[in-house]
Order: C-alpha cells, then structure tokens, then sequence
C-alpha cells in the first residue's frame, strides 16, 4: 500500500502533518464511538518504521501454520499482540512479548517456544513474503476487545 500510495505522488499521514492530525482526531473519535480503548504508542514513528512488525507478524503466521485446528488462536495472538502496542505501549518486536502474548492467548509454554523456533525458520519467513492474508478471517470475530 505505502509503495502503491508513493508510486502516485501520495505521502503517507505519518510524513504529512495534516494528515497525521486527522488520524489521530479519526482514531481517538473511533475508539470513543466503538468502545475500545485506544492509546497510541509513545514513540508512533518508531514503534511502526524503525522497530515494526516483523517479528510479530512471522510469530502470527508460525502459529497459523503449527495451529490447524482453527482461527482462534491465530485472532488471539493477534489481539493480543495488537493490545501490546495499541494500549499498553509494549514493543512487540521482543521474543518475550511474542511469549506473554502467545500465553495470554491460550498457548501453552511448550507451545509458545516451538512456535518462536518455526517463526525464525526459512519456510515461514518465505510464506510470510508470499502471501498478502496469512491468517485465517473468520466470517464471525471470537475474541472480545
């Protein structure tokens, strides 16, 4: 999307002042309406270009390639890591994140450390380049907020 939007002349609300306050009056005013509490983190710039999320998304995509059974787990790990970043101001990058997350989400210990050994590995890293939607979008969310 952001080479897409550069390719047409278009910057992202980050590098243009404007915009970057719109979106962050539209997020606050979306939080209030949706009843989800929302609180950016403290360096935004750096939680989203510098450190990113790389990490977290190879951990999502290792535990939707080790987990068949279904989509909850992978939607958990996912608001889980989501929480991390969106309300407690957590870098997601660390593999203890990933572990509390993958914890908090249901995934036993054992669980969790094989699932950080996958989301090092090659294959993963190459079904993360390959694919647009790695996880599973269920038809109805089963996780609350």
């Amino acid at each position: 999307v952001i080479y897409f939007l550069l390719f047409l002349g278009n910057r992202p609300p980050g590098m243009v002042p404007n915009k970057f306050n719109y979106m962050t009056t539209d997020l606050k005013r979306l939080s209030k309406y949706f009843g989800v509490h929302l609180s950016p983190p403290s360096n935004v710039f750096e939680a989203m270009f510098e450190k990113g999320t790389l990490n977290a998304m190879r951990f999502v995509t290792a535990v939707a390639e080790k987990k068949k059974e279904g989509d909850v787990l992978v939607e958990g790990v996912s608001r889980e890591l989501w929480k991390r970043i969106w309300r407690t101001d957590q870098d997601i990058t660390q593999p203890v994140s990933l572990t509390e997350a993958g914890l908090k989400a249901g995934l036993s210990p054992n669980e969790v450390e094989e699932i950080l050994t996958l989301s090092n590995s090659q294959p993963i890293k190459d079904k993360l380049k390959r694919e647009k939607w790695v996880w599973p979008q269920p038809a109805k969310p089963t996780a609350k907020m």
